[in-house]
């Protein structure tokens, strides 16, 4: 669906706006419910596309020369949902920031060429307590300077990590609770194309991020001094290294996803993901992957990050609609 948008020209970059004396304190009481945040110009540039696949190990031809099958060179949609979480800090100091990315809610509408100049929007809509602990919500949309929409996204951050004595608010998103086990011996599907049935599994991937790689994907080119970009920060929060960004667990997994599903992952996926224990540079898991339905109204895959503990760290529920 197309959208009138601001004229490009007249908007601000979005990387201008992450710095800067205007920026507020991301504290829960600070945070302003519901607020628009400004529309931005972004760029899926040639040098964002190689910072992006430096950080999560990606060297698919598709985002470095045009060819099959999207004909045409294109940028990681995945890239884009990190763009997209920061809009919120265009009003807020993300170096201030002491919490975590706790759920990542995601739809992919259609492959994003490379070099596309986009028009990202978003707002904070929902803040609430839970477990003594203060959440925001933040929903974000990328368009294209037509107005077609390409990502849209809801991202629920802890922005304080503790809030004693505070009764819990109700929560308003409803996740599913995950049931598919890991079955080793199932049969592989190794694409889309060469068939698919409930009970397979995808072949078992890995991510593994040191502390350059997660640095670069959490903005230390925007000079954020953040628990992900700095090993001082991460030991004031009680960890003992930097923290992997919960969102580079989702763009692993998206890229996987794409290799098997090509053009259809990213012009019908959704995904909901559920961050649970902290990833640290230098740590890597296990990234194991069921399809738990598949048929006439769509595919189903539940996708569990496993470290090396044998602990679930992460848990996603992706969708496609059939081929």
């Amino acid at each position: 669906m197309e959208q009138t948008l601001p004229e490009w020209s007249a908007l601000p970059e979005l990387t201008s706006l992450k710095v800067g004396p205007h920026l507020r304190e991301p504290s829960f009481d600070a945070m302003v419910v519901p607020e628009e945040m400004p529309a931005v110009r972004y760029v899926a540039s040639d040098a964002a596309i190689k910072a992006y696949c430096y950080t999560v190990d990606c060297q698919d031809p598709w985002y470095f020369r045009a060819g099959e099958p999207f004909g045409q060179r294109i940028a990681p949609s995945a890239m884009v949902l990190k763009e997209l979480m920061w809009v919120y800090m265009t009003r807020y100091d993300r170096a201030r920031v002491r919490g975590l990315h706790q759920h990542e809610d995601f739809t992919f509408h259609a492959p994003i060429p490379a070099g596309a100049e986009l028009i990202l929007t978003g707002r904070n809509f929902e803040k609430f307590t839970k477990r003594g602990k203060g959440y925001f919500r933040h929903q974000s949309e990328a368009r294209d300077r037509s107005g077609r929409l390409l990502v849209s996204q809801t991202n629920t951050e802890i922005i304080d990590m503790s809030r004693p004595g505070v009764p819990d608010d109700p929560d308003t998103r409803k996740a599913r609770r995950l049931t598919a086990a890991w079955n080793p011996a199932a049969p592989v599907s190794v694409s889309l194309a060469g068939g698919v049935a409930a009970g397979m599994r995808l072949q078992e991937g890995t991510i593994s991020v040191d502390r350059a790689q997660a640095a670069v994907f959490s903005g230390m080119g925007d000079e954020f001094v953040n628990i992900h970009t700095s090993r001082a920060v991460a030991l004031e929060m009680g960890f003992a290294d930097a923290v992997v960004q919960g969102l580079m667990n989702v763009c692993c997994l998206s890229e996987c996803l794409t290799r098997w599903a090509g053009p259809a992952w990213l012009s019908s996926a959704t995904m909901a993901a559920t961050f649970l224990r902290p990833m640290l540079a230098g740590q890597h898991a296990a990234i194991r992957t069921t399809i738990v339905q598949s048929g006439a109204r769509g595919i189903e895959l539940e996708t569990s990050f496993v470290n090396a503990a044998g602990e679930t760290q992460a848990v996603a529920l992706s969708t496609l609609k059939a081929p």
